[in-house]
Protein backbone atom coordinates (compact mmCIF):
# COMPACT_ATOMS: atom_id res chain seq x y z
CA UNK A 1 0.00 0.00 0.00
CA UNK A 2 1.40 3.40 -0.98
CA UNK A 3 1.21 6.15 1.82
CA UNK A 4 1.71 9.76 0.08
CA UNK A 5 4.50 11.41 0.92
CA UNK A 6 2.92 14.49 3.42
CA UNK A 7 1.00 11.47 5.57
CA UNK A 8 4.26 9.64 5.73
CA UNK A 9 6.22 12.61 7.03
CA UNK A 10 3.52 13.84 9.40
CA UNK A 11 3.15 9.88 10.71
CA UNK A 12 7.32 10.03 11.49
CA UNK A 13 6.86 13.60 13.06
CA UNK A 14 4.30 11.67 15.18
CA UNK A 15 6.41 8.83 16.09
CA UNK A 16 9.14 10.95 17.07
CA UNK A 17 6.51 13.23 19.68
CA UNK A 18 5.64 9.60 20.90
CA UNK A 19 9.36 9.09 21.27
CA UNK A 20 9.74 12.08 23.11
CA UNK A 21 6.64 11.85 25.07
CA UNK A 22 8.11 7.96 25.88
CA UNK A 23 11.52 9.42 27.49
CA UNK A 24 9.52 11.88 29.67
CA UNK A 25 7.23 9.14 31.24
CA UNK A 26 9.89 6.97 31.88
CA UNK A 27 11.11 8.33 34.91
CA UNK A 28 8.28 9.55 36.41
CA UNK A 29 7.19 5.36 36.07
CA UNK A 30 10.71 4.82 37.50
CA UNK A 31 9.97 6.93 40.75
CA UNK A 32 6.18 5.72 41.21
CA UNK A 33 5.74 4.37 44.27
CA UNK A 34 4.07 1.15 45.63
CA UNK A 35 0.68 1.60 44.76
CA UNK A 36 0.71 4.04 42.31
CA UNK A 37 3.08 2.45 40.01
CA UNK A 38 0.23 0.72 37.52
CA UNK A 39 -0.83 4.30 36.11
CA UNK A 40 2.62 5.75 34.97
CA UNK A 41 4.02 2.09 33.77
CA UNK A 42 0.89 1.88 31.20
CA UNK A 43 1.08 5.74 30.39
CA UNK A 44 5.30 5.08 29.36
CA UNK A 45 4.35 1.45 28.27
CA UNK A 46 1.49 3.20 25.89
CA UNK A 47 4.06 5.59 24.45
CA UNK A 48 6.57 3.19 23.79
CA UNK A 49 3.95 0.64 21.73
CA UNK A 50 2.60 3.48 19.84
CA UNK A 51 6.16 4.36 18.13
CA UNK A 52 6.25 1.09 16.18
CA UNK A 53 2.87 1.18 14.95
CA UNK A 54 3.12 4.68 13.73
CA UNK A 55 6.09 3.80 11.79
CA UNK A 56 4.67 0.55 10.07
CA UNK A 57 1.37 3.11 9.19
CA UNK A 58 3.64 5.44 7.59
CA UNK A 59 5.74 2.43 5.95
CA UNK A 60 2.71 1.01 4.70
CA UNK A 61 3.40 -1.91 6.28
CA UNK A 62 -0.54 -2.89 7.32
CA UNK A 63 0.10 -6.43 8.77
CA UNK A 64 2.82 -4.85 10.99
CA UNK A 65 1.08 -2.07 12.17
CA UNK A 66 -1.84 -5.07 12.92
CA UNK A 67 0.48 -7.02 15.03
CA UNK A 68 1.66 -3.74 16.80
CA UNK A 69 -2.42 -2.68 17.02
CA UNK A 70 -2.61 -6.57 19.23
CA UNK A 71 0.20 -5.48 21.01
CA UNK A 72 -1.03 -1.87 22.47
CA UNK A 73 -4.84 -3.07 22.54
CA UNK A 74 -4.39 -4.71 25.95
CA UNK A 75 -2.47 -1.45 27.49
CA UNK A 76 -5.12 0.66 26.11
CA UNK A 77 -8.00 -1.54 27.15
CA UNK A 78 -6.26 -2.03 31.18
CA UNK A 79 -6.30 1.73 30.95
CA UNK A 80 -9.64 2.32 30.03
CA UNK A 81 -10.72 0.06 32.68
CA UNK A 82 -8.61 2.09 35.26
CA UNK A 83 -9.61 5.45 34.02
CA UNK A 84 -13.37 3.72 34.82
CA UNK A 85 -12.82 2.23 37.97
CA UNK A 86 -11.08 5.60 39.32
CA UNK A 87 -14.38 7.71 38.19
CA UNK A 88 -16.38 5.17 39.67
CA UNK A 89 -14.30 6.24 43.01
CA UNK A 90 -13.88 9.69 43.23
CA UNK A 91 -18.14 10.05 42.55
CA UNK A 92 -18.75 7.22 45.33
CA UNK A 93 -16.04 9.34 47.71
Amino acid sequence: MTIPAVFFWILLAFAAVQLVYAARALPRALRAGPGARTDPWLTFTDHVLSIPLTVFLALGEMEAAFYATLLLGPVLTWSLVRSFRSATASKEA
